[in-house]
């Protein structure tokens, strides 16, 4: 069976669409809030209600976009600044962790508040998978670390994944605050907290026993 190639470029300009509608939504959130209307989002995309839910459905449809389109970018921009920490310092990598998982927050506040409202007809998760994915990477990196000193690694993933956890509930807390304290000042609390922690946590870490 062969495609029709008017079928592939309709396709391809119908994604190319739908990925222009999520940037023109992501600039309305900016410029009205994370209340934005579809009124104001069909505004700034200078079409009408009827065409973005052509592409997408309902409010929940575009809501699952823009989810989709911003976890991609916080995904790529946390593993880009894992990339520059020394996986052998647990305490630099949580404080790295925090600091760009915070950065990335205030760049885009409203942003972030959107996604912490879905409508109310929508079942996708706020977070989707990327707590599972930069929990997965966090994992590695403590049992990599613990394996070099002959520990037993075993205890990583809970590690990991509640290094991401607490982060990321740390944030929502911080994101909803008003007025919001520095981040700098947020940080500082999650430094003092896991720098002794992991400190402690590495000390009671056993021997790996050899087989």
């Amino acid at each position: 069976m062969t495609t029709d190639g008017r079928d592939t470029r309709w396709a391809e300009h119908r994604e190319t669409r739908r990925r222009q509608l999520v940037e023109d939504a992501l600039r309305a959130i900016r410029r009205h809030g994370a209340g934005v209307g579809m009124d104001e989002i069909a505004a700034q995309a200078g079409t009408s209600k009827t065409v973005i839910y052509r592409h997408f459905g309902d409010r929940a449809g575009l809501y699952a976009a823009v989810v989709a389109n911003v976890h991609a970018f916080i995904h790529h921009d946390l593993s880009a600044a894992l990339q520059l920490t020394d996986p052998g310092d647990l305490p630099v990598l949580a404080h790295d962790l925090a600091d760009a998982y915070l950065t990335l927050v205030e760049r885009d506040p409203e942003i972030y508040r959107f996604l912490l409202t879905p409508p109310d007809a929508s079942s996708v998760d706020p977070y989707g998978g990327l707590p599972e994915l930069m929990g997965e990477h966090v994992s590695a990196a403590i049992a990599d670390h613990l394996t070099r000193r002959g520990q037993d690694p075993s205890c990583a993933p809970t590690w990991g994944h509640g290094l991401v956890g607490f982060i990321r509930a740390a944030a929502d807390s911080w994101m909803a605050a008003e007025p919001r304290v520095p981040r700098t000042e947020v940080l500082a609390h999650l430094d003092a907290f896991f720098s002794p922690a992991l400190a402690t946590g590495l000390a009671a870490v056993p021997q790996r026993q050899e087989l």
